[in-house]
């Protein structure tokens, strides 16, 4: 089942610019069950579609955070 969840990045380090937004792309889309990612540095917001039996949010957050991301779900 393909579920969506939305992260803010709160942290020092933010999404600035194009580049971030693909590399936080790069980051989640090799992770199993990851379908899409859309990360938007206008609102440091990181949409992520994923399927929930091949994935746990917390490792969505945990890949995240091993790249210097600090993020919470939101909505």
């Amino acid at each position: 089942m393909f579920k969506s969840i939305t992260f803010e990045v709160i942290g020092d380090q933010r999404l600035n610019c194009e580049k971030c937004e693909q590399r936080v792309t790069r980051l989640l889309t090799p992770l199993g069950g990851v379908r899409q990612v859309h990360a938007q540095a206008h609102d440091q917001r990181i949409n992520v579609l994923f399927d929930t039996t091949a994935v746990e949010p917390a490792a969505l957050a945990a890949c995240l955070g091993e790249a210097g991301y600090e993020t919470r779900v939101v909505g």
